[in-house]
């Protein structure tokens, strides 16, 4: 189990710029979600077992990926959607974040599987067919105030009721906050 300090270690490393990225300090273009797998499109290399520690931590390699920094998924277009499921304490809350649709078709996605994972390790797979469907957001705001890591952030995937089938409606299992990963397979 990570310590608190390694916890925070970890992250940092996460959020530090790869090769040939932005400037510390730089948080418009500071990596807060990469993707990797089956993908076309990229504009990173491979993963390095020290530079991409928390990657590394989870298990997670690769040879190429796209990173994304929040200015990138703005420049994907910001959906707004209300959502409010039984569990949750209060009324409904609003998101904005550009469509899973758009993040795959940016990287050019080619396999069938796409997984969404957290900084915790919790990580749901939908078939690619679901994940492009319009309801799906990577909310990088709520509320009108950016997602940060301690309050569901870097990016929360969102979605209403009724958006895949199968789903409960009355649970919110399967919205993923906190998510910094997605692998397409």
């Amino acid at each position: 189990m990570f310590s608190r300090r390694g916890l925070f270690a970890a992250l940092c490393l996460l959020l530090l710029p790869f090769q040939g990225g932005a400037q510390a300090g730089d948080a418009a273009d500071a990596v807060i979600v990469t993707v990797t797998g089956n993908i076309g499109q990229t504009n990173r290399g491979a993963s390095d077992p020290f530079q991409d520690a928390f990657f590394n931590y989870h298990g997670l390699s690769f040879d190429k990926a796209y990173a994304f920094s929040r200015d990138d998924l703005e420049a994907l277009g910001m959906n707004e959607l209300s959502v409010k499921y039984p569990n949750w304490p209060d009324g409904p809350a609003s998101f904005r974040g550009p469509l899973l649709s758009a993040i795959l078709d940016k990287v050019d996605a080619r396999g069938s599987i796409v997984r969404v994972q957290a900084l915790d390790g919790y990580a749901v797979e939908f078939d690619i067919e679901t994940s492009r469907n319009g309801g799906f957001i990577l909310a990088t705001e709520s509320r009108g105030h950016p997602l940060a890591i301690g309050a569901r952030g870097p990016a929360w995937l969102v979605f209403p009721p009724g958006s895949y089938e199968g789903q409960p409606n009355d649970t919110d299992e399967k919205l993923v906050w906190s998510v910094f990963h997605i692998a397409v397979e």
